[in-house]
């Protein structure tokens, strides 16, 4: 009885390990300046936004900073030159809404820190219950499909049709409509095209895959060294 009580924990330990392996990749990609710089400037979006690469270099830092936890960050920018003009760079309605990322990234912060505490407790306790290293190594190769079918399905969906589940992604994650800007009077808008989205979410997809593997994978190689009793 233990033994299957040990190989639940474990299963559930491997899960909760590798979800913070996955939201620790959205929180590097999400919060990465230069690779928001390295996206725009393939993307060319210096003239449809109207600004300098000098200007997008200091925008990018200030949301990367934001979803950082900086709450301030964007308040402080100085005023830059838009299409000709001098103005603050994101008006009310940007600032609001950047206002909620910064609030969810620190939600993931927290639920990445719970997943990571509590997953290595279970696995700690459920190695000691569990009795044969051959239910560990099957519950660390079981847990990534089960964060599979869910995370699978919806990356099916946005490679399918990105628009559609970028859109549906926002409607799940933000109480009101601020995501919805106007390029025509949001430069946030501008400067964050959706190949840039695309791309991020490759590689978050990408490195989630890396990681999601490698978590069974050592596990494996952990638990192969002896075949007698934990």
């Amino acid at each position: 009885m233990s033994g299957r009580v040990g190989a639940g924990l474990c299963l559930a330990g491997f899960v909760l390990v590798i979800l913070a392996g996955i939201l620790g990749t959205v929180q590097i990609v999400g919060t990465d300046a230069g690779l928001y710089h390295e996206l725009q400037m393939s993307a060319g979006i210096l003239g449809f936004a109207g600004i300098s690469e000098e200007d997008l270099i200091r925008l990018d830092s200030a949301l990367a900073d934001c979803l950082r936890g900086d709450a301030g960050a964007l308040a402080e920018l100085d005023e830059i030159e838009v299409r000709g003009e001098m103005q603050p760079p994101f008006n009310e309605t940007e600032q609001i809404h950047m206002e909620d990322c910064r609030r969810l990234f620190v939600l993931l912060r927290r639920v990445l820190t719970a997943a990571a505490v509590a997953g290595a407790a279970m696995l700690a306790l459920g190695v000691r219950m569990c009795g044969e290293r051959r239910r560990i190594r099957q519950a660390a190769w079981i847990a990534p499909l089960v964060l599979a079918i869910p995370l699978g399905a919806f990356a099916v969906w946005a490679a399918a049709d990105f628009n559609s589940a970028f859109n549906f992604f926002h409607e799940m994650l933000f109480t009101n409509d601020l995501w919805l800007l106007n390029p025509r009077t949001d430069l946030l808008i501008r400067i964050c095209p959706q190949s840039m989205f695309m791309n991020m979410g490759l590689r978050i997809g990408l490195m989630s895959l890396a990681w999601t593997l490698a978590v069974p994978l050592v596990a494996t190689l952990i638990t192969a060294t002896k075949k007698e009793r934990v």
